[in-house]
């Protein structure tokens, strides 16, 4: 009985010198050429990929702002108000306030007081009056429910709207009373005769701005106009506004209107 094959062992087979070197120049050859792909493909994927090296996310960046943020970055930097979208109103009015207090023998509105005359015997809150408010004033009675009327108070601008300065405020303030809804049953209203110049009263500026208010009908027998009277002036507690709404051909009241504009003061 054999323990062993019955073909003797083959001789193993080695390599001669010839066969290592082609042998290690393949080999160098597919490291080159993986390399390569490895590289080539990792630097595609850096140029090439969305976004051109932000998150993939992320919306691109486009060089340039919009104009509100631009507006916005420039009122930080000078310290000015960013803009606003405030819509300005015509003929704004304001929740009324009362924020003085009446002297004795005296209306007081804003940084003004006059001496009501005699014959304005009703003190009222005047309505209608725009762009003011800490309003005081006073009525006479014309005929049934029609008065001449004379007011005091400080000028209120809109919010979120820049205050033009008294000029505008005066000639503003009347055009609103010509267009409030203060006239009654009268119809054929004109705005006339409409001047606007520079005062100082009491030492101190502003605006007068005068107009009439013609009816081409109406129920009334005393008067068929009114005249329209605002001052507005700068006075140490703000820009503020003096009124008169007075029946032509009224006499006494014409008078009264003509009394109370020469007591107009500053408050001290």
């Amino acid at each position: 009985m054999h323990t062993g094959s019955q073909f003797p062992p083959t001789p193993q087979q080695v390599p001669g010198p010839g066969d290592r070197g082609t042998a290690l120049l393949v080999g160098g050859i597919a490291f080159a050429v993986v390399f390569l792909l490895v590289v080539g493909a990792t630097v595609s994927y850096l140029v090439l990929r969305p976004g051109g090296g932000q998150d993939a996310g992320s919306p691109p960046v486009t060089g340039s702002s919009t104009a509100t943020e631009a507006a916005t970055t420039a009122a930080a930097e000078t310290g000015s108000p960013a803009p606003t979208d405030v819509v300005a109103e015509r003929c704004w009015t304001p929740e009324a306030e009362r924020s003085s207090e009446n002297p004795s023998g005296k209306l007081r509105g804003g940084g003004l007081q006059f001496i009501p005359p005699a014959v304005y015997a009703q003190r009222i809150t005047p309505r209608g009056i725009a762009y003011a408010n800490d309003l005081q004033g006073a009525q006479a009675l014309v005929e049934g429910s029609w008065y001449s009327t004379t007011f005091v108070g400080a000028v209120q601008w809109q919010p979120g709207i820049e205050y033009p300065g008294a000029e505008s405020a005066s000639r503003i303030i009347v055009d609103c009373l010509f267009s409030a809804n203060i006239w009654g049953e009268t119809q054929g209203r004109t705005l006339d005769d409409e001047i606007t110049q520079p005062v100082t009263i009491a030492g101190i500026p502003g605006y007068r701005t005068t107009a009439t208010v013609n009816f081409a009908s109406d129920p009334l027998e005393r008067t068929d106009a009114t005249a329209l009277d605002v001052v507005v002036l700068e006075t140490d507690q703000g820009p503020s506004v003096f009124g008169t709404e007075t029946s032509i051909g009224v006499t006494e009241h014409e008078a009264a209107a003509e009394a109370a504009h020469a007591s107009l003061t500053g408050v001290s």
